[in-house]
């Protein structure tokens, strides 16, 4: 990966985390429990929250990352990168790349899953049964 695609891949993260906030955006499930998907006419992204097994052999700590995939309208990965990747580039823009993917995580998540209309639907039955 190079700084240029990193620097992108970057403002794509951001882009995507302010489109998610204003609801522009429809992230959907993938057969993987822990990846949802975005998708666009040529290209779809995934984001990923991943255990990092490295961290939790040496430390004996449980660490994450987040990575985002971005696929062509053949399903071919185009480029790959997870939070740590870009985070060690070196590039300012990345400071805060692991709270964005994070955040996205945890949005794109909520609106896959349902999660609000589910706990709408669970309060609304337990207050109309007491």
């Amino acid at each position: 990966m190079t700084h240029r695609s990193t620097t992108k891949l970057i403002k794509i993260s951001n882009a995507l985390l302010t489109q998610t906030k204003q609801g522009r955006l429809t992230w959907t499930s993938t057969e993987n429990l822990d990846v949802f998907e975005v998708n666009f006419p040529d290209y779809s992204i995934r984001l990923a929250h991943r255990l990092d097994r490295r961290t939790t052999q040496t430390m004996g700590e449980l660490g994450t990352y987040h990575k985002i995939e971005i696929y062509n309208n053949e399903g071919m990965p185009i480029e790959v990168a997870t939070s740590d990747q870009m985070k060690h580039e070196g590039i300012p823009e990345a400071e805060n790349i692991t709270e964005v993917l994070a955040e996205l995580y945890g949005l794109a998540k909520e609106q896959a899953l349902g999660v609000d209309s589910a706990l709408d639907e669970l309060l609304s039955r337990l207050n109309s049964a007491a």
